[in-house]
Formats: structure tokens, C-alpha cells, sequence
């Protein structure tokens, strides 16, 4: 309750809560979900729900390290009178006690409890299966999870990944049209969510044979969890012992001069040698892939808001968790950038450099992407404003980044490879602002069809220089405050302090 992932939980819940009462409110959804029931197709209609709610919790805990990461190590559980097992126990059990995963079974107590409500289904064996449920949703985000860990530890794991997620985000368009294969409905109602929703919705032998499929996800997920806790990451540990200074960081840190190219190595060597920076940062494009083809749909409505969308997120989904917390995982080392013969806002200022860089980098790469997946008609111009907006979008983000870095600065574990070590400033600015650079677009074309729209290419570029001048501004007036605020970092990053709030 003290810890400020409860205060963040209470902000997605928020969040939620709006996307779907936007959702129900725009596509009239609950209406047609009770007609649905009553019309026999109720359990799909828990399948749909269900598969949502599962889905929802797996990306979220997976990209924000709610729920996964371990509050305490097996090395902090020797101090108690606990058997090897019993660590192994308690560290779960403490783990699916993180508000996020109230949040969800909340969420799933809910679709369970209206679908009772609707006149579907008995409660007591739909309340076993939801439990159920809920505990494979939990094991599966947590072997999720270590199998990444594992693989972005040892050598070459940034490249398995993204073929991993190549792998599974290709195959989706086809399984989304081959919904009437005999094979792909197989597949369908074996999995929990199915599962879970026959022993809702159904009675005798059909939802004892769903409460079966549950049970045994669950059984599965478990023993895979355990084999993948019981085998440590094989890494590769050969080193050459040759010294290299002119190698491809240090050429691309020469590139911002003789003031700030030395920096510029630091932070990006610093970075790309985090796991966390390394997970996340090559899985920015799947997202914009499958969210590119979504948009490019017949059926979608206003694709051509979700293509600004997703262009405005990509830039910011693929380095906004370390912008908004440049120094959090320094720790201690910090203070050797008073030791520097340059300014210590000069740190500031390139580590900026470095995260804006590498969101902009990702722009003419998903342009590229979008080129291949788009399937409706368009033009250069069309083009040209989405690039725009994706650049504009990086340098707004990253100007309020800067701020967050410096009054909402938090404490974070550079050796983990999933967890959220942000503030909730940080957590408003990262999560907040990714959300709405999604959700924006959409809002516009819904309530303002006429300004979303291609024949308004001509206002993205200048937009775009806008927001580079609003970024060097922003970039300028917070190295005052770096200056002001440096030894409260410091001491917050060396465990002297608590948290900095904004305004203290």
C-alpha cells in the first residue's frame, strides 16, 4: 500500500475503466454483447471478453514489469526460516499480491459476475474457473517473462527476440482471416480463455470439460515456470581483453563534437548494455507492424487516425521508459560527471540527445514498414504528414522527458530486465503520454473527422519544427534546474533520500 506501484496501479485502473467505457460508448458494445447472449452466442461472447482481459494483463505486465518482478530475491528469503520450496512459494505469493494483479482479477470477477447476471451459467463453477484463470494468466506473465530475461541475458539475445516476436505478430493476419478454418477453431476453444468461458456459461459436461482445459494450462504453465526458474541463463562470458576506443559508439559520439561526443558514447554504451533497454527497444516496431495492419483493414474505422497514432508511439514507446528517468540507474556513479572538465548539465543535455536520437530512429524504419503493410490507397504527401507527426511527437515527448528526469527522479535496478522503477511522475509522463499519443488521433477523427485527414499534410512539417523548437527550450531551461536539483539526485540515487516529488 506504501509502495508507489499501488499509487500507479490505481492509475492504469483509471485508465482502463475510460478506454472501456470509450469503447462501449462508441460502438455500443454492451448492447450488442447482451443480444449476443440472449441470442445463445454467450459463450463467445466470454471467450472474446476473457481472451481480452488476458491479453490486456500479459502486454501490460510484460512492458511495464508490474506484477513480474521480483520484490524479493531468493537471497533476501534465505533470512527467513523457509525451505527452498517454501521461498519459491512465498515469492509468488507476493508477487500476485501487487495491486496490478488485483486490478485484473477484479476485472475478470466482473465479466464473470455480469455474465451470471445476463441469465448465463452457474456462479459457483464460473467462480472456481476465473480463479483459475487468473492464477495461468499469472504464471504464464511470469514465465513469459523469465524466458525474456533469460534470452536478453545471454549473447545475441536482443536478435532471437525480435525474430520471436516477428514470429508471432506475422502469423496473426492469417489466423485473423482463417477464423472459419476447422484448425484455427481448435485452437480457439483449447485455450483457458475458452475454457474458463464454457465452465461460465455452460453447464454439465461441456463446462467440466472447460474447467478441465483450465486446469490443465494452468498445470502446464507451472511446470514450465519452474523448469525455466530451475535453469539459470548460459552466458557467454569470453572476452578478447582488447581495449577498443574507436569502435561504432564512439564514431556515432563524434558525431555531436568535441563537447558532448564523449557523453554521447557514455550514455549509449551505458544503455544498450541494459537488458531492460534491450527488451524493449527492438519490440517498439512489432508493435507498430500489428498496429499498422490493423489500421490498414477495409473494415477499420478512421485508419488513417490510427496511422498517426501509431507513428506518434513508436518514437516514444522505444526509449520513453529510460527518458523520462535518465540517471535512475546510475546509482552511485553519478558524481563522476562533477569530475568532467564541462558543465554537469552537459550529462543532461547528452543523454537527452542519445534517447531523442534513438526514438527518431525508429520513424523512417517504420515508414518503411508502413509502405509494405499499408493496403489502402496514399501518396507522398500522405506520407510526408505521417513522418511529420512521428518526429513531432518524438521531440514533445522527450522535451517533458527532460523535466521528469529532473524533478521526478527515482531510484532504479540496472541489472533487471523487467520492473517499474519509475516514479509516478515518471509513470504519468511515460505511460500517460504514450496513451494519449495513441488515443488522441482516434478522439479527433471521431469528434473531428474534417481536421484528421491527409488534405492537411501541409501543416505536419511546420508542426514538426515547432516541436524541435519547444524540445532545445525545454532542454535549455531544465539544465537550470539539473544544476539546483543535482544533490538530491544524487543522494535519491545513492539510497540517501526518498523519492523526489515534483514541487519539492
Amino acid at each position: 500500500m506504501r509502495a508507489r506501484n499501488f499509487t500507479i496501479a490505481l492509475f492504469l485502473a483509471g485508465y482502463l475503466l475510460l478506454v472501456t467505457a470509450m469503447a462501449l460508448a462508441s460502438v455500443s458494445g454492451l448492447g450488442a454483447g447482451i443480444q449476443a447472449i440472449r441470442a445463445g452466442r454467450g459463450a463467445t461472447v466470454a471467450a472474446v471478453l476473457l481472451a481480452g482481459i488476458y491479453l490486456q494483463s500479459l502486454f501490460v505486465s510484460l512492458a511495464t514489469g508490474f506484477g513480474v518482478a521480483a520484490i524479493f530475491s531468493d537471497s533476501q528469503l534465505r533470512r527467513y526460516p523457509l525451505r527452498a520450496w517454501e521461498r519459491q512459494v512465498a515469492r509468488h505469493v507476493i508477487g500476485i499480491a501487487d495491486p496490478f494483479w488485483c486490478l485484473f482479477l477484479t476485472l475478470d470477477l466482473g465479466a464473470a459476475t455480469g455474465l451470471y447476471a445476463a441469465g448465463t451459467g452457474a456462479f459457483w463453477l464460473g467462480l472456481i474457473a476465473i480463479l483459475l484463470l487468473f492464477l495461468s494468466n499469472y504464471l504464464c506473465a511470469r514465465a513469459l517473462g523469465t524466458a525474456v530475461d533469460r534470452t536478453i541475458e545471454c549473447k545475441g539475445g536482443g536478435a532471437v527476440l525480435i525474430l520471436a516476436a516477428a514470429g508471432v505478430t506475422l502469423p496473426l493476419p492469417f489466423l485473423v482471416r482463417a477464423h472459419k478454418n476447422p484448425a484455427v477453431r481448435m485452437i480457439w476453444h483449447a485455450l483457458p480463455t475458452s475454457g474458463a468461458a464454457d465452465a461460465i456459461v455452460r453447464t454439465g459436461g461441456p463446462a467440466a470439460a472447460g474447467l478441465a482445459i483450465v486446469i490443465a494450462w494452468l498445470l502446464a504453465l507451472a511446470a514450465i515456470l519452474v523448469l525455466l526458474e530451475s535453469r539459470g541463463p548460459r552466458v557467454n562470458s569470453k572476452q578478447s581483453g582488447k581495449l577498443a576506443w574507436t569502435g561504432p559508439i564512439d564514431r556515432i559520439g563524434a558525431l555531436f563534437g568535441t563537447r558532448y561526443g564523449v557523453l554521447v558514447a557514455h550514455w549509449l554504451r551505458f544503455y544498450t548494455r541494459n537488458n531492460r533497454f534491450r527488451a524493449i527497444y527492438p519490440l517498439a516496431l512489432p508493435a507498430f507492424a500489428l498496429l499498422i495492419y490493423v489500421a490498414g483493414r477495409p473494415t477499420t474505422r478512421n485508419p488513417f487516425a490510427l496511422s498517426i497514432a501509431a507513428f506518434s508511439m513508436v518514437g516514444c514507446l522505444a526509449s520513453g521508459q529510460f527518458a523520462v528517468n535518465q540517471f535512475g540507474y546510475l546509482s552511485g556513479g553519478m558524481r563522476r560527471f562533477l569530475l568532467l572538465p564541462t558543465d554537469s548539465a552537459a550529462a543532461l543535455r547528452a543523454g537527452s540527445y542519445v534517447f531523442t536520437v534513438l526514438g527518431a530512429a525508429t520513424i523512417p524504419v517504420a515508414a518503411l514498414i508502413w509502405c509494405l503493410l499499408w493496403r489502402q490507397p496514399f501518396d507522398a504527401r500522405t506520407l510526408l504528414m505521417l513522418i511529420s507527426c512521428g518526429f513531432a511527437s518524438v521531440f514533445l515527448f522527450h522535451g517533458v522527458a527532460v523535466w521528469t528526469s529532473v524533478l521526478g527522479a527515482s531510484r532504479g535496478n540496472f541489472y533487471q530486465s523487467f520492473g517499474n522503477d519509475l516514479s509516478v511522475a515518471g509513470n504519468l509522463v511515460g505511460m500517460g503520454g504514450g496513451f494519449s499519443l495513441v488515443l488522441g488521433p482516434t478522439l479527433l477523427a471521431k469528434y473531428r473527422p474534417g481536421i484528421v485527414s491527409a488534405r492537411h499534410w501541409w501543416a505536419a512539417p511546420p508542426m514538426a519544427l515547432v516541436a524541435m523548437a519547444l524540445y532545445f527550450a525545454s532542454l535549455h531551461f531544465a539544465e537550470a534546474a539539473f544544476r539546483a536539483r543535482r544533490e538530491r539526485i544524487m543522494m535519491l540515487l545513492e539510497g540517501n533520500s526518498q523519492e523526489i516529488k515534483p514541487g519539492r
